[in-house]
């Protein structure tokens, strides 16, 4: 009873974010903590990240999963599109390399 209920929920999520996208409706379409927007000419933008509508369909029907392993992968792909998973990479580098010298320096 309760995974009906679940299913449909989720099913009734997806057709509203659907319904958005066909719809000239410009507002942002928040979901899970991402910001969906309609960018210019056929394109969505996920937390100012540009996507094809085709992308964003499949990180909506991900986030909108109950796998947290696709959720959090829908979440890297965002960051990797974003750039923030690059600065993020590089600053747990920099501290890594820091770590090291302090380490070697003993």
């Amino acid at each position: 009873m309760v995974i009906n209920m679940q299913k449909e929920r989720s099913e009734q999520i997806l057709e509203d974010f659907n319904l958005w996208l066909k719809t000239k409706f410009t507002n942002v379409f928040w979901f899970r903590g991402h910001k969906f927007e309609k960018a210019e000419g056929e394109g969505i933008l996920i937390d100012g990240g540009f996507f094809t509508e085709k992308e964003a369909k499949e990180i909506f029907r991900m986030l909108n999963s109950k796998n947290p392993i696709s959720r959090l992968n829908a979440t890297f792909i965002i960051w990797e599109r974003n750039g923030i998973l690059l600065k993020l990479l590089i600053i747990l580098s920099v501290v890594a390399l820091i770590l090291i010298y302090i380490r070697i320096r003993k």
